[in-house]
């Protein structure tokens, strides 16, 4: 389950060792933070991992941002090894500048307006006062304990979404986000059906919808007692089986076009397996400005 222990998550909050790395996190937009299985915190930059948080016996340790992203650059300067990190998360100039150098890092590496797109769209549905809350980032079912023979090939799940007001049956439905942005998510028929069909293998997989409510559960929980959601939170009756959500953003009506002719293919497909319809979410990604 993706959960962190009591002694983790207090470290976070006032007179905690990593409260002034919370503190520098939660104020930086390009920043998301995620919790994760066996004991971890995950920070995302633009969907790439440039922090990882283990916390046991008391200690926090830390990983920084993987070799590939400075195999020809200079690494970031500042030091969370064992000697420093004491040191290092007392000083919240030091973990700005930390952040600064590794989100260059990463996006000299690798850019994309996918990524831009996902984490404003985290950030932006944080609120129980809105329809939707998005409570994780690139989840994905661990299957160590789940025999080879019933394995789900594969795959991430951009966004996982959970609706505010109840469905037909009284239930808040948890959504399985897939972000399509622009020309660079029009691939013909194959890609976006082959999402569909993985997808559709998660939610017919009771196993794999009991995990995600679990998870869903339990983040909604720790991610609030850090303040991390906002709104009135009155409680979820949150649905067994998950539903799907393509979000599909566009710059202008060509590429919307093109994206509805994706969004045809799901809906086929999607009669094609007997599974529900897919909620369709559109977002003009075009910025017009206004007096």
């Amino acid at each position: 389950m993706r959960a962190i222990t009591d002694e983790h998550l207090q470290a976070y909050q006032e007179g905690g060792c990593l409260q002034k790395l919370f503190y520098v996190i939660k104020k930086d937009p390009e920043l998301s933070f995620e919790i994760r299985m066996k004991n971890e915190v995950m920070i995302y930059h633009h969907k790439d991992r440039i922090l990882t948080i283990h916390f046991s016996k008391g200690k926090p340790s830390i990983d920084i941002l993987s070799e590939k992203y400075y195999k020809n650059a200079t690494p970031p300067s500042v030091s969370f090894k064992y000697d420093d990190l004491e040191e290092t998360l007392k000083q919240t100039d030091q973990l700005r500048r930390y952040f600064k150098e590794a989100k260059r890092l990463v996006d000299t590496y690798k850019s994309g307006l996918e990524f831009e797109v996902q984490q404003n769209i985290a950030l932006g549905n944080r609120s129980f006062n809105n329809r939707f809350v998005v409570v994780d980032m690139e989840w994905q079912l661990p299957q160590a304990d789940i025999k080879k023979e019933e394995r789900i090939g594969r795959t991430r799940i951009d966004l996982v979404v959970v609706d505010t007001q109840k469905n037909d049956k009284g239930e808040n439905d948890i959504y399985l986000g897939e972000l399509k942005v622009g020309m660079d998510a029009i691939g013909g028929k194959s890609g976006i059906i082959d999402h569909i069909e993985k997808t559709n293998k998660l939610i017919r997989s009771p196993k794999a919808c009991a995990i995600l409510r679990k998870d869903v559960e339990s983040i909604i929980r720790q991610k609030g007692a850090l303040g991390l959601f906002e709104g009135d939170y009155t409680g979820l009756n949150l649905s067994d089986t998950p539903r799907m959500m393509l979000i599909l953003a566009y710059r202008g009506n060509e590429e919307k076009e093109a994206l509805k002719e994706q969004g045809e293919f799901a809906k086929d497909k999607a009669r094609e397996l007997k599974m529900a319809e897919p909620l369709f979410v559109w977002h003009d990604a075009l910025i017009t400005l206004e007096v």
